[in-house]
């Protein structure tokens, strides 16, 4: 675990050198998050203020992590993976461990608060940052990743994690039928099992399930991030684009109206297009 972790955070703290690459960097608008004129940002409103939530933190004085045989140093250095509204964060620290830290532990808000200025660099919004390039469409007849620009144009991003050979696999791609038209909502699939890539995305093809999914090599730690702990796949997290968690928890067929609730109460009627607005599995 600790070396899945390890690899998250690398490719985590990579995350702007991916950005650099010439192709990525045409298919982002400008982000301009900083905003002086927005209200300090503090540990009460931090969930209204995901736009300047930084995208790593460090902490600010040692803190012992229960079960952790050594506390964690001052500055320890930490990828955000998002806030909560109990005055927690979750961070991934690499091979130290993830963990939910009291967020007056960090340095999170003074971060924020320098992103608000303009002081502090951020380039995109923070999950969108951290799962774009590592995509792959399954709606293109070859293994090829999927369109950067595709998800920026996103609000909200449904995470499925289920092992796509599974029994039931198939009834929950048609379980997600309703949501297959909302606009604003990118939905994607982080494989369980260690299913090969192209064996990935002739499962998808099969059922005409054409969402992006996860890059098999990188699911598994995905998956032990993003999840609430304890929270067996096959499992569902609506979340926005910089994390912030809408819904989340166990699949059942049912959810699909709190789910369509949760996104109607945080986006609205009229979210943006969305690139997969017309592709799915057919009733």
């Amino acid at each position: 675990m600790h070396r899945l972790l390890f690899l998250l955070a690398l490719l985590a703290v990579s995350a702007r050198a991916d950005f650099s690459d010439g192709n990525i960097v045409d298919s982002l608008p400008e982000y301009h998050a900083q905003d002086a004129s927005a209200a300090v940002v503090t540990e009460q409103n931090l969930l209204a203020s995901e736009r300047f939530w930084p995208y790593q933190v460090a902490l600010e004085e040692s803190w012992q992590p229960a079960g952790r045989g050594q506390p964690l140093p001052p500055d320890a250095p930490g990828v955000l993976i998002r806030v909560d509204g109990s005055g927690l964060a979750r961070i991934d620290f690499g091979r130290d461990g993830l963990y939910e830290v009291p967020v007056g532990r960090t340095d999170l808000v003074q971060r924020a608060n320098r992103i608000r200025r303009g002081e502090l660099e951020k380039i995109a919004p923070n999950f969108l940052l951290a799962i774009a390039p590592r995509l792959i469409d399954s709606g293109s007849d070859s293994l090829r990743p999927f369109p950067v620009g595709a998800a920026v144009e996103q609000q909200a991003f449904l995470c499925v994690f289920a092992d796509p050979d599974a029994e039931g696999f198939g009834a929950l791609a048609s379980g997600l039928i309703p949501l297959r038209e909302r606009r604003g909502l990118l939905i994607i699939l982080f494989p369980q099992g260690a299913r090969a890539d192209a064996r990935v995305r002739e499962r998808l093809r099969s059922l005409k399930w054409s969402v992006p999914f996860v890059y098999d090599h990188l699911s598994e730690s995905y998956t032990r991030t993003l999840l609430a702990d304890a929270t067996p796949p096959p499992a569902v997290l609506l979340q926005t684009r910089d994390g912030r968690v809408l819904f989340q928890g166990g699949w059942r067929a049912d959810a699909v109206p709190d789910l369509k609730s949760a996104i109607a109460e945080a986006f609205g009627d009229q979210p943006t297009p969305s690139h997969y607005a017309d592709r799915g599995p057919k009733p």
